[in-house]
């Protein structure tokens, strides 16, 4: 996992990786900005006096319709989080022999199908790209390399096991940075989303069978 202190901004860096370092200790960097005018901001950000976050932080709103770096970085993150634990969730029937267990990760998958609709209109709406910044991050709330291969090959109490683990994780870190946004200078838009991210993640850790 990256060391933590690479995801650390200083004052004048985009609140995108303030976001990061709060709640995402193991990424990479700052999300990465979609759009040119963006782009060249996060770029330029770790060489600009702390006076001037403020404005190429309304440049990149105003490059994004009324989305700033917080909120674009969010969605990012969920998007990549959410199409990650929906593939573990769909890898359940057939390969547990836990009736609640395949039960419990339909529905859940079901869920996360909703939610990812919902953060891509958010995109699609401020005409931001659908892509996938965080390709190749070791970062909380995903599973690695290893560990997705194993989720991929396991059958019957094994599989269980390391799906109950994967998506405890990743839940757990869903409701962080829920909490995270909520209390950031967000859009009000992707606060609501944010609120029913972290409603459905605490609904569906309750909900999970126990071992």
């Amino acid at each position: 996992m990256a060391d933590t202190a690479a995801c650390r901004p200083k004052k004048a860096l985009l609140a995108a990786a303030l976001l990061c370092a709060l709640a995402v200790p193991g990424c990479a960097g700052p999300p990465r900005p979609a759009d040119p005018a963006a782009r060249t901001a996060a770029t330029s950000g770790a060489h600009t006096p702390a006076h001037g976050a403020g404005e190429s932080r309304r440049s990149t709103t105003a490059s994004n319709g009324r989305l700033n770096a917080t909120d674009i970085g969010w969605i990012q993150l969920m998007i990549a989080m959410d199409d990650q634990a929906r593939h573990i969730l769909r890898l359940a029937p057939g390969r547990t022999g836990d009736t609640g267990i395949e039960g419990w990760a339909a529905a859940t998958a079901e869920g996360h199908r909703r939610e990812l609709a919902t953060l891509r209109s958010l995109l699609a709406d401020a005409g931001v790209p659908d892509d996938n910044p965080h390709e190749g991050h070791d970062m909380p709330g995903m599973a690695g390399t290893r560990e997705l291969r194993a989720l991929e090959t396991a059958r019957g109490p094994r599989f269980d096991r390391l799906l109950r683990s994967a998506l405890r994780e990743h839940l757990t870190q869903k409701r962080k940075l829920a909490t995270a946004v909520r209390k950031a200078d967000a859009d009000p838009r992707v606060k609501r989303a944010a609120l029913a991210v972290g409603t459905s993640a605490a609904g569906a850790q309750r909900r999970m069978p126990a071992a």
